[in-house]
């Protein structure tokens, strides 16, 4: 699939983004997203900002192996069983059995824990470590909305790695084996992906290909969800001065007492009129999931369709009036980047979506209309207008409901 100037657009604007949106927040949340088959062209800032996440996410990650190891230093090793070519102790038969054909013997050993080798090569590490992040963290990046801003608790976690390094011997470097404690095989990990950082690269999933390069999976249609939900925060925190932070599974955004509630792709459960379907009342996975949610008294809903085909856009508008019933918002807004002109329709109710679709242009990318005694929006959010004009248009929908 080639990509358009448009998905270049959304790229550009929101890609950066990706991970904090994925709530990528560890080494394993990090080594898993890497399912990316054919690289797509991004920017050098936003591959810039992206190495800068992926630093600190690594950061964190490296000292909670330092607190785990300083833990263990304590007690690691001792009354332990070790395995070498030599039998330096007492023979454990049930565990030499399995190994023994590796030529190693398995022996109790009762080797005082702070002298341990593995302390040795966990500080060597640590330092490297240390090293890299310090020489790439030289990059300045700037953070539009306040609620993707990680920099001071990334400066924060490297003073502490810069402190806690010291706290282990300089020691020596020996390749990973497979008897490692898990926080010194996780530490090789951390190591090993840092030292290719550069090499990551953001792609997207095609049946057809394979990949060996580290690839960021984005899927251009939950970026467009999460382009929404940026516009929105812009105009929170910059028009309205609100304060956004995550707790839970929603984000809080606070100002003056106030207080509004962001959901993704989740039900608003105290809102919904689904109480049960045959003879059980568990209907929370039955009920509708709008892709971004606005809640103050009553909800604010926006369903996100990164699509320029009538039929697609279509099922969006009608599910969107589905909501009306279930949610009673004040609000219903269906956001998509506008219709091709050129696309041929068959279907009556896909011909009406043109239709509509010519009027959303003419009224300026914001069309209203009144359904069930609900206010509905068609809305326009296309990435090659440009972020400010977007801002615009999401001022129309919320300058007076919030």
């Amino acid at each position: 699939m080639r990509l358009r100037k448009r998905d270049l657009a959304l790229l550009s604007s929101v890609a950066k983004y990706y991970l904090q949106y994925k709530e990528v927040f560890n080494l394993n949340d990090l080594l898993t997203i890497f399912e990316g088959t054919e690289e797509v062209p991004v920017d050098d800032y936003t591959l810039s900002y992206i190495y800068y996440y992926i630093l600190y996410i690594l950061t964190k990650e490296v000292l909670d192996t330092a607190y785990k190891a300083k833990r263990d230093r304590l007690t690691y090793r001792e009354f332990s069983i070790e395995y070498s070519q030599e039998l330096l102790g007492e023979l454990n038969i049930d565990r030499t059995i399995p190994v023994h054909h590796l030529g190693l013997v398995a022996y109790h050993t009762y080797v005082e824990g702070i002298n341990a080798p593995e302390f040795a090569v966990f500080g060597y590490l640590l330092r490297r470590i240390y090293e890299i992040i310090k020489e790439k963290r030289m990059t300045s990046i700037s953070i539009p909305i306040k609620y993707f801003d990680f920099v001071k608790d990334f400066d924060r976690a490297f003073n502490i790695l810069e402190k806690i390094k010291d706290e282990f011997p300089e020691g020596y470097y020996r390749d990973k084996v497979y008897t490692d404690p898990e926080w010194l095989k996780k530490t090789y990990d951390i190591y090993f992906l840092l030292k290719d950082l550069e090499n990551i690269r953001v792609g997207k999933k095609e049946k057809t290909k394979v990949s060996d390069k580290k690839l960021i999976k984005i899927l251009l249609w939950k970026l467009y969800e999460l382009y929404t939900f940026y516009l929105v925060a812009r105009f929170l925190e910059d028009k309205k001065k609100y304060r956004i932070r995550k707790e839970g599974e929603k984000y809080v955004a606070e100002k003056e007492g106030k207080r509004l509630i962001l959901l993704f792709n989740i039900p608003i459960e105290e809102k919904s009129t689904l109480r049960r379907i045959d003879n059980t009342e568990r209907v929370r996975k039955y009920m509708g999931r709008p892709d971004v949610s606005l809640l103050n008294e009553r909800p604010i809903i926006f369903e996100c369709k990164y699509s320029t085909h009538a039929s697609y856009i279509t099922a969006g508008r009608f599910k969107v009036l589905a909501y009306t019933y279930e949610y009673d918002p004040l609000l219903a807004v269906l956001v998509y980047p506008g219709l091709r002109e050129e696309e041929m329709v068959f279907d009556k109710e896909d011909s009406g979506t043109r239709e509509l679709d010519k009027m959303v242009k003419e009224e300026g990318g914001v069309l209203e209309f009144e359904y069930n005694n609900h206010v509905v929006y068609m809305l326009i959010l296309d990435p090659l207008k440009g972020e400010e004009e977007n801002l615009s248009r999401i001022k129309i929908l919320l300058e007076t409901k919030v």
